[in-house]
């Protein structure tokens, strides 16, 4: 019904419509940004600052918006039409049925798609690592273990993990360290979702590349067993998804296993794993990450990752395992969305 109240809108008075998505999406930035100052927030929406100013200034006219020295806020008004407002902007925009269409094909229990492509506009994945981080919670409860691995989007996940009452959770990095910055490591990322989760965290102390024998007599060593017997039964595993051209080289893959993989047809890279485009996993860099969840046969499966450019990669990790959630952006759905065999 709320569905078909959006479309008649839409088609009675489409003027309307667009300038009620307008007020709704400023609204709701201004609730995600808080204070945030008018240049802020246009640059956050590419609008015109003008625009901006006019839509703030009608919203505190009908008293949802505040202004002071820090800049604009919402009011206790706001805050509670602001779900509602969030829903009709994403109506409007297409995103609730995109988000449908995704999981239909990518056979995933739960699709979040945010507005924009990360290709074009590096804000956007900062709102994938929002959302991403916001819906975490849902799938925790006391006594969970949490296994993470590295990278760019997970740190904006775990940087985005609003504060709250604080869960007796385990966050344990799911794969080993690696060459590259020191913050987008498993290690740091673990110890920072655990921190705003208000949990504890264990590290990994192993290199991501180890073959059996090495791993072995790591083993003997009771922080590194008991930190990959806490792998096995994860309750989460929570992970992005790269590009396998672009990950042979960052994660410095030898010449001869990155033209392997190539060779046989890898296009995606995650949490170790380096995949077909239909999932099959066609070499496994982390020996650390083999058992993820192996325990746990519910063992919730996230992916979090966007841009147009990261379709094929997306598809492929999906098709590897069920995964229950899937946080991506309006790029990277389309772009499936309209990929050949899709």
């Amino acid at each position: 019904m709320q569905d078909d109240y959006f479309a008649l809108i839409e088609r009675l008075a489409p003027d309307l419509a667009q300038e009620i998505e307008r007020r709704a999406l400023v609204l709701e930035r201004i609730g995600a940004l808080q204070p945030v100052g008018r240049r802020q927030l246009a640059a956050r929406l590419n609008l015109p600052e003008r625009e901006v100013r006019t839509v703030a200034g009608l919203l505190r006219d009908h008293g949802l918006v505040e202004l002071d020295a820090a800049g604009m806020s919402l009011t206790p008004q706001a805050e509670d039409i602001l779900p509602l407002a969030r829903l009709f902007s994403r109506d409007l925009r297409g995103l609730t049925k995109l988000e449908m269409q995704l999981a239909e094909r990518l056979r995933v229990e739960k699709v979040c798609v945010v507005a924009g492509d990360a290709d074009c506009d590096d804000h956007v994945l900062s709102e994938v690592g929002r959302n991403a981080a916001i819906r975490l919670r849902s799938f925790l409860q006391s006594g969970s273990t949490l296994a993470v691995t590295g990278g760019g989007t997970m740190r904006l996940v775990a940087q985005s993990i609003p504060h709250s009452a604080a869960m007796n959770v385990m966050v344990v990095p799911a794969r080993g360290g690696m060459s590259g910055a020191l913050e987008t490591q498993a290690n740091t990322v673990a110890s920072e979702m655990a921190k705003k989760l208000g949990g504890h965290h264990r590290l990994m102390h192993l290199p991501d590349y180890l073959d059996e024998q090495a791993l072995g007599e790591m083993r003997k060593l009771r922080e590194v067993e008991e930190t990959l017997a806490l792998l096995q039964r994860a309750d989460v595993v929570l992970h992005g998804i790269g590009r396998a051209d672009e990950m042979a080289q960052r994660r410095q893959l030898p010449a001869h296993v990155a033209e392997m993989v190539m060779r046989k047809g890898a296009v995606a890279e995650a949490y170790g794993g380096w995949f077909d485009p239909s999932g099959k996993l066609i070499y496994s860099a982390s020996i650390a990450a083999n058992d993820l969840g192996a325990l746990k046969s519910k063992c919730a499966w996230i992916a979090v990752a966007a841009g147009a450019r990261k379709a094929q990669a997306i598809a492929a990790v999906m098709r590897s395992r069920p995964h229950a959630m899937l946080v991506t952006d309006e790029g990277a759905a389309k772009a499936i969305l309209q990929m050949d065999g899709m």
